[in-house]
């Protein structure tokens, strides 16, 4: 039975004998453009699709439009077939899994209406040897990939690919697995563990080999359409090589958290033997933390383990992988960087709708200007004002940030982070002409439609957001029930 909750004894063992051979090919395993997998070759061929001038799209996800997708399907190494009528981005999933990293990488991102190569991150991209950009978009999947690229899903709500491709993974051999239909719709739909375009992935980088399942006329009605699904999978010899020390850091990094839970706050274990392989997981300002733990205050590394697994939506940097196999590959010299996001030290000029609210001429908004050191917790308060409402209410603000990821900041009084004092307007990364949605009182679920209109060049010059103009009068906060 297929499982995603950790390695068993008996997986463990076995794998543990498989370490030399492992470690081996490890070595041995030349990284070029040809392999192993097709993922180098499949992500220049999308970078030249798309180019530094990029394509329009009109997609609520910023994603590739409709009349393209089959081109780009033809150039990938696993062209597929589907037969939806009307086949999105997230259909293809030889193409989305690309996309998705990509974007999370910088190296797609949106200007105005056109999806376009960041030329700063193309740049240095094509700086790196075959193997520092393998292992880049390895760390990507595993890191900092996410579904909410593809389609408005909350950040958090579910395990990172680190918490279960290696899982996967280890739950695989040279000879085929075939999966029933209710597990390939359930572990690796849409909606499951694994999306179809993680699965394109782990073949594209050569971990696995896959074959389609092929549904019959009664699947298929079930199922509801032509899109993708996993058939049967096995595992290269590549693909254990990569998985070993990734199990060997997903182990350490259980055991030390659970050594550190056990123990009592005043007498927190020193960083040991596992040190190696967890302090690569939590970022490099957490690793310093950690390092300097070792030397000096043990507070420094609790904060370092308590940081590491915050719920915030954070990544891994870049690099975090490095570590464990670099030994194995010295070739990994350069770690990927994105290029530095802009600095928007401008007034923020946002427009604020009532949504659902109608008026003679037009809905009920207000403009807002606002300082960019103001935090969306500020920013709350200002739509609130604007509108005449009390703040006597639970809220969030959800929106889609340059990476095309979803992100959600809570009310600072709710049980679950990341909360809106902790960020400010201009390091939401919203892009221009996108939208927040702002939801207040969950009772009556007012909701305001926050558009980024503009962004001055010139340094703001006030502290507080500012009502620039109006239109149309603000329903009563609390109507009575006479009117």
């Amino acid at each position: 039975m297929l499982s995603f909750y950790g390695f068993d004894s008996r997986t463990w063992k076995k794998w543990q004998a498989m370490a030399e051979q492992c470690q081996r090919l490890l070595t041995e395993q030349p990284i070029t453009p040809a392999g192993p997998g097709s993922i180098l070759k499949d992500v220049d061929s999308f970078l030249e699709f798309v180019g530094t001038e990029g394509i329009a799209t009109k997609s609520r996800s910023n994603t590739l439009p409709i009349g393209r997708l089959m081109e780009l399907n033809q150039k990938s190494s696993y062209p597929i077939e589907l037969t939806l009528k009307r086949a999105l981005l997230r259909d293809y999933p030889n193409l989305a899994g690309i996309f998705v990293l990509l974007r999370v990488m910088d190296l797609l991102q949106m200007k105005g209406p056109r999806l376009a190569v960041c030329p700063a991150a193309l740049e240095f991209w094509r700086g790196l040897n075959c193997t520092e950009q393998y292992f880049a978009l390895l760390e990507a999947l595993l890191f900092q990939a996410h579904p909410s690229v593809l389609a408005n899903e909350r950040r958090y709500e579910e395990m990172r690919g680190f918490e279960l491709i290696p899982v996967f993974l280890a739950q695989l051999s040279d000879r085929w697995r075939s999966f029933e239909h209710y597990e390939s719709v359930s572990h690796f739909g849409p909606k499951g563990d694994l999306r179809p375009w993680t699965v394109l992935l782990l073949q594209q980088l050569g971990l696995i080999e896959i074959r389609p399942r092929l549904l019959s006329e009664k699947e298929r009605r079930g199922w509801g359409g032509g899109g993708w699904l996993l058939g049967g999978a096995r595992l290269t010899p590549w693909g254990a090589s990569i998985n070993w020390p990734l199990m060997e850091l997903q182990k350490a990094e259980e055991e030390q958290l659970e050594e550190v839970a056990d123990e009592p706050k005043d007498s927190l274990p020193q960083p040991g033997p596992a040190q190696g392989l967890l302090v690569p997981l939590l970022g490099p300002t957490a690793a310093e933390r950690a390092n300097a733990a070792e030397d000096s205050d043990a507070e420094d590394f609790e904060l370092a383990l308590d940081e590491s697994s915050d719920d915030s939506g954070e990544e891994a940097a870049f690099g975090s992988l490095q570590p464990t196999f670099q030994p194995y590959r010295p070739e990994w010299r350069t770690v990927y960087a994105r290029p530095k996001p802009e600095v928007r030290s401008g007034t923020h000029h946002f427009k604020v709708t009532l949504a659902g609210w109608q008026r003679q001429g037009g809905g009920i908004w207000r403009r807002l200007l606002v300082p960019p050191h103001a935090s969306l917790d500020a920013l709350a308060g200002a739509i609130l004002s604007a509108f005449d409402f009390d703040s006597d209410h639970l809220y969030d603000f959800r929106y889609r940030d340059q990476r095309g990821t979803s992100r959600i900041y809570n009310h600072p009084d709710t049980d679950d982070g990341p909360y809106t004092p902790e960020i400010t307007v201009a390091e939401t990364g919203l892009p221009l002409k996108d939208e927040m949605l702002f939801t207040f009182d969950y009772g009556d679920n007012w909701q305001f439609k926050v558009r980024l209109e503009a962004v001055d060049d010139a340094p703001c010059k006030f502290k507080q957001p500012k009502v620039a103009e109006s239109a149309g009068e603000a329903p009563d906060q609390y109507p009575s029930a006479e009117s």
